[in-house]
């Protein structure tokens, strides 16, 4: 990433609440909308050369607000993290459930899965593919309205950080991630 500034916002708390929420489309709060609004507030569409967007609605739908005229763009590839069976559900349930596959999946999660969930190589995959898209398409900064899996993979790739990295990494909701040359 030579010449290219990555700035990822992680959409605001949605009204499923906390949960894994990966391909379940869930929508904004009003808290969820101000909290990426004040993740931006320093900010406008005109900042950046390319804005993208998770076409799931937590990301897509403050993205089509707030750059309307800017083209926004939205990219299956920055959808969250597949959880599978687990979608839309909280830890809590799902270890009443199965505590074994949620305790493999938590202490090694390249290998082990959600059932029916995405592969985390495959997922690691797909955004590499991104990276590699955006580098070659844009000089400067680019903002990505995502979500708290992709912000925390994309840390451990960028930075060359082992996979146990990953969940170390804080993300908030609302939070703004920057990756690149030219820290603001």
């Amino acid at each position: 990433m030579s010449g290219l500034r990555l700035e990822l916002l992680r959409h605001g708390v949605t009204e499923r609440g906390s949960c894994f929420l990966g391909r379940t489309d869930a929508a904004l709060t009003a808290e969820g909308w101000r909290q990426m609004e004040q993740g931006l507030a320093d900010r406008s569409p005109s900042d950046y050369v390319g804005i993208y967007s998770s076409p799931l609605q937590r990301c897509a739908a403050f993205g089509r607000e707030w750059a309307p005229e800017q083209g926004l763009v939205l990219d299956e590839r920055l959808r969250e993290y597949d959880f599978g069976d687990w979608d839309g559900e909280t830890a809590a349930r799902i270890h009443a459930r199965d505590p074994e596959s949620l305790g493999q999946f938590w202490q090694d999660p390249w290998h082990h899965a959600p059932p029916h969930g995405e592969r985390l190589p495959d997922f690691f995959a797909r955004l590499e593919a991104l990276l590699e898209d955006l580098d070659r398409r844009h000089q400067g900064s680019v903002l990505l309205l995502c979500h708290g899996g992709v912000i925390r993979a994309l840390h451990v790739i960028l930075n060359g950080l082992p996979i146990s990295e990953m969940f170390n990494y804080p993300v908030a909701h609302g939070s703004l991630h920057v990756f690149g040359s030219q820290q603001r």
